[in-house]
This record gives structure tokens, sequence and C-alpha cells, in this order.
């Protein structure tokens, strides 16, 4: 009995080996090389860019990453980071407390042009690229992932690479300029330019705004800022370097950081797949100083923070007085990301670090408001983790990020030119003590979280979907490779109101040109 019990065991032994074996080589036989170019210099588009690339690296991807940002913690097992070097000394030299002031959604949208075309010029002189360049021939990429938010120099590297496919990833909601560059229709009428204030019900002057809004930055872009990029990547690649339209055409799927229930309703081509907040995670253990500061606070916690790029030591004196002096006269415990070493005249309430763990600060139970500029991601984060909101914007896109959360009443917003004590204290009393605001946020999360797959499942899934089947050009609306005029049928309707302006012309004029024949006939018949 013990020998055959001993004979099944070393059989099942090796049952379990060859399953396992097999499974091992299944795995690594469905892994690929991934390249992920992320080349816009923001700290803020990194977490959700790092977030996408971390969750293909967990489903076994080779993943090789070009971005400016470097990582704060060991780099992972199958994740390779190649740093674009020094780009944020230079913008930090620039940086200067006036620069934090309102701007237009004009002056954004040029501003990031602008930003796109410094990048460029400045990441093909680094150190980080030219490692990427001096890559074997023969070096194979499976797919490239290009954030192509605003800026398509990297887009050559399809070439430098032997063609893999590519996927367009965008963090910055939905451009209109990426929207319609993959056949989308842009319906101006309902949706609202994303650095404006407007809802899905504009008036007439603000559907013309909107319209005037979209249709300035796909031209622009088109007629002023890609011929700046064109030049930039001919005089780096080569003149035979194809146009980067003709890249972008190639590209059949763009992910983009949108959600029906985060952001408004829209119509979208299948090819254009929404994945808004894939970044979104639930809170972990916070540091035990942390952890037991936010555990003790019996009046909750206000958690205060401008974001990445913005830096609230770079606020007025003014202003920074008059938040000390309205946080003094608040009951909750203050978490203030501040970036300076210290501010006279802070209460014992509040706490200063010059760096915070957002996400699983807004996931804590003890959590009562988040004070935030009203950036994408952290207005995004605070949705998802049911935390209402009091917004300072200094953008136009931050500005618009807060008005529609204060339509649907989960948020208050601050003008930081109206930055006095009572202001201040007059919106953040009135968003903790009104149990509307945490009711709506607590719903909109809620419905955000009742999904089939979460939106990173979804990307990932859509990402390997392109590698399976190399072109996914059955998803694009033949509108991509149409003229404007002809998606809106503006040829037709020109042709439709030429025939009826004609055939009022003749109603008008007919019956006077029957008669002037009838009369000079019968003059004619008469003279006879």
């Amino acid at each position: 009995v013990i020998f055959c019990f001993s004979s099944v065991y070393k059989i099942l032994q090796s049952v379990m080996l060859i399953v396992y074996l097999v499974t091992l080589l299944l795995h690594y036989a469905t892994c690929a090389n991934i390249l992920y170019v992320a080349p816009i210099a923001s700290p803020s588009l990194q977490r959700w860019n790092r977030a996408l690339a971390m969750g293909l690296r967990d489903r076994g991807h080779n993943v090789t990453m070009l971005s400016h940002d470097a990582e704060k913690n060991p780099t992972p097992k199958n994740f390779t980071l190649i740093l674009l070097e020094g780009i944020y000394d230079i913008i930090d030299a620039k940086f200067e407390s006036n620069e934090i002031k309102e701007d237009t959604a004009i002056k954004t949208m040029r501003a990031l042009f602008k930003h796109v075309e410094f990048c460029c010029e400045y990441d093909f002189n680094t150190t980080g690229f030219k490692t990427l360049e001096e890559y074997p021939k023969t070096f194979k990429f499976d797919l490239i992932i290009f954030d192509s938010s605003y800026g398509r120099c990297f887009y050559p590297l399809i070439t430098r690479f032997n063609n893999p496919p590519a996927v367009a990833v965008t963090p910055y909601r939905l451009p209109p300029i990426l929207s319609n560059a993959f056949g989308n229709h842009l319906h101006t009428s309902y949706t609202p330019y994303y650095n404006t204030e407007f809802s899905t019900k504009m008036t007439f002057i603000q559907r013309l705004l909107n319209f005037f809004y979209t249709y300035v930055e796909v031209m622009y872009r088109k007629n002023s800022f890609s011929p700046k990029e064109n030049k930039i990547v001919k005089d780096y690649f080569g003149e035979e370097t194809p146009a980067l339209r003709d890249y972008e055409r190639n590209m059949s799927l763009l992910l983009t950081n949108v959600d029906f229930v985060l952001d408004f309703p829209m119509a979208l081509p299948p090819n254009i797949i929404p994945v808004g907040g894939l970044h979104l995670t639930p809170s972990k253990p916070l540091p035990k100083d942390l952890q037991s500061i936010m555990d003790n606070a019996k009046n909750g916690v206000i958690f205060f923070s401008l974001g990445a790029l913005l830096r609230s030591d770079k606020l007025t004196e003014f202003q920074l007085q008059n938040l000390v002096e309205a946080f003094k006269q608040l009951p909750q415990t203050i978490l203030w990301k501040y970036e300076g070493d210290s501010i006279p005249g802070l209460s014992k309430n509040v706490i200063l670090r010059k760096s915070l763990p957002q996400n699983d600060i807004l996931g804590h139970k003890n959590m009562k408001l988040f004070i935030t500029h009203g950036g994408i991601l952290s207005t995004q984060e605070a949705m998802y983790h049911a935390v209402p909101v009091v917004g300072i914007p200094f953008r136009s896109d931050q500005r618009a990020n807060i008005r529609r959360m204060e339509r649907r009443e989960m948020a208050k917003l601050i003008n930081y030119k109206n930055f006095t004590v009572a202001h201040i204290l007059e919106n953040v009393r009135e968003v903790i003590n009104n149990p509307i605001y945490k009711k709506n946020i607590r719903l909109l999360a809620r419905r955000y979280r009742d999904q089939p797959l979460t939106a990173l499942q979804r990307g990932i899934f859509w990402i390997e979907y392109v590698m399976r089947h190399k072109n996914v050009e059955h998803l694009v609306l033949p509108a991509r490779d149409m003229d404007g005029y002809q998606t809106a049928n503006l040829d037709i309707l020109a042709c439709l109101l030429l025939f009826s302006v004609m055939i009022y012309i003749s109603y008008l004029f007919l019956p006077t040109a029957l008669k002037v024949t009838y009369e000079t006939l019968r003059n004619h018949i008469q003279a006879k």
C-alpha cells in the first residue's frame, strides 16, 4: 500500500511539474516587448501613463518606457525606464511666482503647443533618447504606445523599430485635435471644449464660442504647429521621414482619459476607447505617522494640495496669510502639501509636508474635504474616493474641471483673485456642513465603480487586442479619410441651398418674364 501510494505521489508530482512548465511556457509565449513613449514633461500626466505601463507589466509584458520622470522606488521587474533627463531643472528655473495666474482657453492651448515644441527640441538631445537610438537595428518591439496628447515628434520611432503596430493614448481627456484625427465628429453643439466652463446645454453665444475654440485648436495644429513639428522631426531623422500625419493615420486605436460617469456623455467611434480614471486604485495603508494623524483626527481631515507642477510656496504673501488665518478657524486637521520650509503663524491643526501620498489620503475614512487646484487626475481621484472638493483653479482647464463638479453639487470654486479669509471659510464650511455635496459625490463614486471591467482592464484588453490582430482598421469610421465638409454634408446642403435659391428666383421673376414675353409677342403680331 505504501509502495502504491509513493508511486501515485511521484506521478502526481510529475504531472504537476509538467502542467507548471507548460503554463510557464504559454505565459512567456504570450508576453510582448512594448515601448511606451511618454514625451510630455508633466509629473501629473506621467502618473496616468505609468499606471497603464505597470498594468501591462503585471500582465507579464516587458515594458520599456521613455519618460522625463524617474522612478521613486527600485525599478520593478520586466520594466525598463529610459530617462529623458534634465528637463524639470529648466522648467523649475523658469518658474516664477507671477506665473501662477489665470489663463484663457486660447492662451492655455497656445502654451500647451509651445511646451510640446520645447519638449521635442529638448528630448532629441538627451542621453536617454540617444540610448534608445543605439538599440540594435534588429531589436523588436511588438507594439509602441504613444502619449499623443499634443505632440507627435517621436512617431518616426515606428520606422526605426521596423514598423510594429502602434496605439495612441492621452491622459488629457480628449483634445479636439485627437478626436478629429481619429475620425470622430466634433459635436460642438453639445460637447463643450475641455478648457471652457460650458456645460452640455449652451446658449447661442456659448455654442458660437465653443465652435470657435474647438476649430481654432484643430486649425492651429494643422496649419501652424504641424509644419514646425515636421521640421524638427526631419532635421533629426532626415528629410526622407514621412509626414507625421501619415504615421498618425496608420494608428487605428486611441485610448482616452474620459468616462461617461466622471465626464459628460459623448459620441465616440469604435476606435476611440474611453478609459477614464485608469490610474484610480483603492487606497493603501499610510505610513505610520500619517496613519496615526488621520486616525486620531476627531473632527476629520482636510487635505490641501495644488498638484505636482503648481507649488503652494509660490503663492503670494497675501494668499498664504489668508489661508493660514482661515485654517486657524477650522476645527479639522489640515494636511498641507507645501514645498517650502515653513510658514509664520501656522496653527497647531495644520501639518506641512513636502510630499504626501494623495490617493491613500483621499481614501481614508476620516477625509472631509479636498482643497485642490482642480487638475484632471486630482478631481478624478476625489470623485473615485467620494471626497467633496473646494477648488482653487489657476488655469482654464482646472477651472473647467471644478465648474463641472460645482454644477453637480460636489464642489465649490474659489476665485483666487477673491482670496479673502471670509471667502475661503464660507466655501469650506458650505461643502463640509451641507450633506448634499457628500451625497452627490458618493453617488457618482458608486456609479463609476459599477462597471464590468475597470478602466485599466479595459485599456489593457484593447492594447492586447491590437497585438493579437495587428491591424484594427475595421473599427475606423470612413469619416477619418473624408474632408470636414463631406462628413458634415456641407456640399449637399450647399447644393440644396443653390437649388432652392434658383427655384425662389424663378418664382419671383418667372411671372414677369412670361408677361414681358407675352406683351412682346402680342405687339409683334399686332405690328404685322
